[in-house]
This record gives structure tokens, sequence and C-alpha cells, in this order.
């Protein structure tokens, strides 16, 4: 574990699962593609993570890398490019600190900064300095997605934002559709999230609104099981219901003609990478308004209860919607293949940043000062509960 100088330095918490840790594998794998050295640091976040979390396995298999390694803690990282993966990590000062020193060291936003109902999620001044006292750059803060940058504009001109996103990737030749889409009026349609609250709608009338069973219509689920759709009062019985990760996604999803995916009004999607992986994968999708921002005219966006007329009208025009799935996939593939990751880093290590509220956020800075108000307080009363 020898500290040279790093083209890439990752750091994060090795126990992340889903969007967060195959965003942070894909690019340590093109990374390595790229003959770039790559080095690795694993931190300790503090009141984040549960207590029986663990580190996920994936890590083990990327420093098995050739030009992957984990830096060594004890002397300065030295890197052209630092990579501070997931602002809530650092919210609070993590264990495992590490002092970098990097011609330039961004915040990958993997979380957004509001929740649906407006709350700030995490203060992000805070998050600047636990970097700056713990590790020793200045951060910019480097969005994920449109709706991302939106948001974190929202705090300039006290933020810094690159003027590059740092977009998901894909290895898209691992996102290959095998299986025709759209050929006729019977649709299979279906989704896959983890059973967690935030990521369904609210209610099970909107529930089962968005995956609207029918003679032509088979709905097919993956990542919760029958109790959790009982537990909205949604009748599952004649779905087919897959358990989490019990296919690969890729072959989960080239089942699929359309896929529906709408979330808690309380949930803000940073990106959406399950939504990606299917229209690389050929369906067409039907999504919650709030994702436009990032997935613009290449999805349908409605309220649950429309769902049932929005496959009336595919039914309806499936030539037409077969080149708008043909059209998103070609967009997903340019915007978000790997292949692209190259440019990127080198736009990123000559990024000037910018502090400029200009095409971004709508929200008022009033508004913003009193939700950063709100959130304090809130977070004080959640201390003062812990303590007493």
């Amino acid at each position: 574990m020898s500290n040279r100088l790093w083209d890439a330095l990752i750091l994060t918490d090795p126990r992340f699962i889903g969007g967060t840790l195959s965003a942070v594998a894909t690019d340590i794998r093109a990374f390595q593609a790229m003959g770039l050295r790559v080095g690795v640091h694993l931190v300790e976040a503090q009141g984040f993570f549960e207590p029986e979390d663990m580190p996920h396995p994936a890590f083990e298999d990327l420093l098995a890398l050739e030009g992957v390694e984990l830096v060594n803690p004890s002397v300065t990282a030295h890197a052209k490019l630092a990579f501070f993966h997931h602002p809530a990590v650092f919210f609070n000062r993590v264990g495992a600190p590490l002092q970098v020193a990097a011609d330039k060291a961004v915040i990958v936003t993997h979380q957004p900064l509001f929740f649906g109902n407006g709350a700030l999620i995490v203060d992000p001044f805070t998050v600047q300095r636990n970097i700056r006292s713990q590790f020793g750059p200045r951060p910019e803060w480097a969005p994920i997605s449109g709706l991302c940058r939106r948001q974190y504009l929202s705090m300039a001109p006290f933020l810094k934002l690159t003027q590059t996103d740092w977009l998901n990737t894909f290895a898209v030749e691992d996102w290959t559709p095998h299986r025709a889409k759209l050929t006729g009026p019977d649709l299979v349609v279906g989704r896959h999230s983890r059973p967690d609250p935030e990521k369904w709608p609210d209610r099970g009338t909107d529930l089962a609104a968005s995956l609207p069973a029918g003679p032509q219509t088979k709905i097919r689920v993956m990542g919760a099981g029958q109790e959790f759709y009982q537990s909205y009062n949604v009748d599952a019985s004649n779905w087919d219901v897959l358990e989490f990760n019990q296919e690969p996604a890729a072959a989960f999803l080239d089942r699929l003609d359309v896929y529906s995916y709408f979330h808690s009004a309380n949930w803000t999607e940073a990106f959406g990478r399950n939504v990606a992986e299917a229209m690389l994968m050929g369906a067409r999708c039907i999504l919650d308004p709030a994702l436009e921002p990032t997935f613009g005219r290449h999805a349908i966006y409605c309220a649950p209860s429309e769902v049932g007329s929005v496959l009336t009208h595919i039914r309806n025009n499936l030539d037409q919607h077969r080149a708008a799935t043909k059209a998103a996939q070609a967009h997903c593939i340019e915007t978000y293949s790997t292949q692209t990751i190259a440019a990127r880093y080198h736009q990123m290590l000559n990024d000037k940043g910018t502090v400029s509220r200009r095409d971004g956020t709508s929200t008022p800075p009033w508004t913003v000062a009193r939700k950063f108000i709100g959130f304090h307080r809130r977070n004080k009363t959640r201390q003062e509960q812990a303590a007493s």
C-alpha cells in the first residue's frame, strides 16, 4: 500500500448497496480500463448506516483489479482528481480519515439536496467543512443529474459546482436487449426496487394503479415480496413477484415491455439508475414527473392513476412507442456509456467551476434560508432526543 500519484482517488464507505455502489464500481472499472492509476480509500461514515450493515463484497473484486489499490492511510495521498462519493457520508466526521493533496477534488452528489416535500436533506456546508478539516481539499460539487444540478444551484453563490456533470455510467455491453419489445397488445409491465416505502407510492391505490394488471397486461416485479404489497392492501396474487436480486437486473428488464416507476411524494431520485437501465434494455418508461429533469423527452410522465390510459395509448400506437424506445436507448448509450468517462475525466480536471444560479433553481434564496434553519432545528432536536 504505497501512496504514489493517483490519477483518480475514490473515497467512500464500503457499505453502500444499490445505485451508489453500482456507480462507484462502474467508475473504478472504467478508470482501470483507461489505464489510470486508481487509489481507493474506505472511510467509516457515522450515523448513516445501520449497525448490521456490512462492507459490500464487490469492493474486494474491485481491489483485485490490476492498477486499483488501497491507499496507505498513514501518509498523504497525492491525486490528480479526488472523488468524495455521497454527501451524507461526510455530514458527520468520518472514521479513518486521510490527508489528501489533489489537483482537483469533487463531491459526487449521489444524494439530492431536498426531499419531495421541500425539506433540506443534508447541510452541504457542514459536508464541505468536514472534508476540509479531515482530508484537506476544498471540494467542488459534481451533480450526477439535471435534477441534482438544479437543486444544488439553489445554494449558489455559496456553493461552487463543477460545470461538468459526473453522470452515472453503464458498461452498455452488459445492457443489451435480446427480446423484441412492444410487438403486440399484450404487454409485460413492471419495475424493480427494494422494499423501501420511499421507493414506492405512498398509497396502495396509487401503487396498484401504477401497475394495472388486466387481460392484456401482465405485471412483473422484483425486489419486494408478497408481504410488502399486502402491507399496502394491494392484491399481487396474479403478479409475477420476484425477490430482491432473484434474477440479474438486465435479464429481468429484458422481459418487460413497459417500465412503470413511481415513488413516495417525500422521495427525490438523485438520478434514477433503474430507469436508465430499463431504457437501455428497450422498455418504454412511464415515470413520476419528478424525474423529467433527468430523462426529458425520453419517457412518459403522468400520475399513477393515468398509467392505464397510457398503456392503452401505447397499444394503439405501437410503432410510435417502439421508435421512442429506440431513441431513449440511443440517448442512454450516447450519454451514459462508460466510453464517455475518458472525455469527462479530462473535462473535470480542467473544470473551472461555477457559482452562478443561472439556468438552475427557481427556489428563492429566502426560501432556501428558511429550509436551512428548519434542517438544523430538526437535527438539534434529534441530537437532544438521542442524548436523553
